[in-house]
C-alpha cells in the first residue's frame, strides 16, 4: 500500500513513504498503515477531500513536454566548469522557491536544503549544469532513451526579467538534441505562474497534472 522510500528516509533521518491514490483508497486503512512513517507523499490525478487534518495539499505538479526539432545553440550559455560553489547552491535553492519541501512548514529539519544540495551536486558531478554569464542563471538536464528532462532551473533575483530563463531552456534543448533526445520535459508547480508561462511560450504542452499531498506525523 505505502511504498517506503529509502533515499528520503536516510536523508531526512525519519521514515518516509509514498502512495498513489486510486479508486481503492481508504483513509482509515491508510492511517493505520501510516503509523510506521513520519512523512508520506500522496499523489492523485484529482483533488481529494480528507477528514484528517494531518493531510496537506503541498503542490499541484505540472509536467510540460515538447518535441525537439533541431534547436539552435545560444552562444552566451556555457557548461558550468567551475568548482561547486555557494553561488551555484543558492541558485539551486532559488529554483525551489515553490517546492513542496519548502512550502510545507511542518518540515523543519532542513529537508528542502538537504534535497536541493544533493540534486545540484549530482548535476554538477555529471557535468549537466548550464550557466548564463557570471552565473546569472543555471539549468540542469539529463537524457535517457531519447527523452530529456530539465531538472533545476533558476535565474538570480538581480537578473530576472532579462530573458535568461528562455535562453537557458533553449540551450538545454540544443544540448539534449545533440545527445539524441527527441522529446524534453520539465516539471513545475501550478502556483509558479512565471515558469508555466515561460514553458508555454517556448511551445511546451501540459502533459500531466498531479495533486500532491503530504501526510505528516509529529510523533
Amino acid at each position: 500500500m505505502i511504498t517506503p522510500l529509502p533515499f528520503d528516509t536516510h536523508l531526512f533521518n525519519y521514515p518516509v513513504g509514498k502512495i498513489s491514490i486510486n479508486t481503492s483508497w481508504n483513509e482509515e486503512d491508510f492511517l493505520i498503515a501510516a503509523k510506521e512513517f513520519q512523512l508520506i507523499y500522496l499523489f492523485s490525478e484529482s483533488p481529494v477531500a480528507f477528514n484528517n487534518s494531518s493531510f496537506q495539499l503541498v503542490d499541484i505538479k505540472m509536467i510540460y513536454e515538447k518535441h525537439i526539432n533541431a534547436p539552435a545553440e545560444i552562444p552566451e550559455i556555457k557548461h558550468f566548469k567551475s568548482p561547486l560553489s555557494k553561488e551555484l547552491q543558492d541558485l539551486a535553492f532559488e529554483s525551489g522557491v515553490y517546492s513542496r519541501y519548502k512550502l510545507d512548514t511542518r518540515l523543519n529539519q532542513e529537508e528542502f536544503e538537504k534535497l536541493y544540495r544533493i540534486w545540484i551536486q549530482k548535476a554538477w558531478e555529471s557535468n549537466s549544469v548550464l550557466e548564463a554569464p557570471d552565473l546569472q542563471g543555471m539549468v540542469t538536464y539529463s537524457v535517457a532513451d531519447k527523452a530529456a528532462k530539465v531538472g533545476l532551473i533558476a535565474v538570480s533575483k538581480e537578473s530576472q526579467g532579462k530573458g535568461w530563463g528562455k535562453k537557458l531552456m533553449k540551450f538545454a534543448e540544443a544540448k539534449a538534441f545533440a545527445l539524441g533526445a527527441e522529446t524534453i520535459e520539465v516539471s513545475t508547480q501550478e502556483a509558479n505562474i512565471p515558469a508555466c508561462r515561460l514553458y508555454e511560450s517556448l511551445g511546451y504542452k501540459l502533459a500531466e497534472k498531479t495533486f500532491v499531498y503530504h501526510w505528516y506525523s509529529d510523533k
